[in-house]
């Protein structure tokens, strides 16, 4: 299943225009595929921590924090069924985490 994954970042979302874009690009190649999922990850809900404006920069902390998204996406994406994603990314990300879930990324496909 192809499969995004997204964090807003209100900043650069609102000011740079880039966001709706990429989000644009995202959706055709939704539609080209057939199908896609795209996992949306708010500060705030579905065990995605809020990040207060001074956030700890502790590496521990980061990946905590990086966990929980990955624990949210990951029941997400096995509450659709989905085992198996290609993972549509503008960047290389690399979820060892989603296995332990008993998701597998086939491969990664660069916007």
């Amino acid at each position: 299943m192809l499969t995004r994954f997204y964090k807003p970042n209100i900043v650069r979302d609102m000011f740079s225009g880039q966001a709706q874009a990429k989000m644009s690009v995202v959706l055709e190649r939704f539609r080209n595929n057939g199908s896609g999922v795209l996992v949306y990850f708010r500060d705030g809900a579905a065990g995605v921590p809020p990040i207060p404006i001074e956030s700890s920069v502790s590496i521990e902390a980061d990946r905590n924090r990086q966990w929980r998204e990955i624990e949210a996406g990951a029941q997400i994406l096995r509450d659709l069924g989905i085992t198996s994603i290609r993972h549509l990314t503008s960047s290389i990300h690399h979820f060892r985490g989603l296995s332990g879930f008993g998701i597998e990324i086939v491969r990664n496909e660069r916007l």
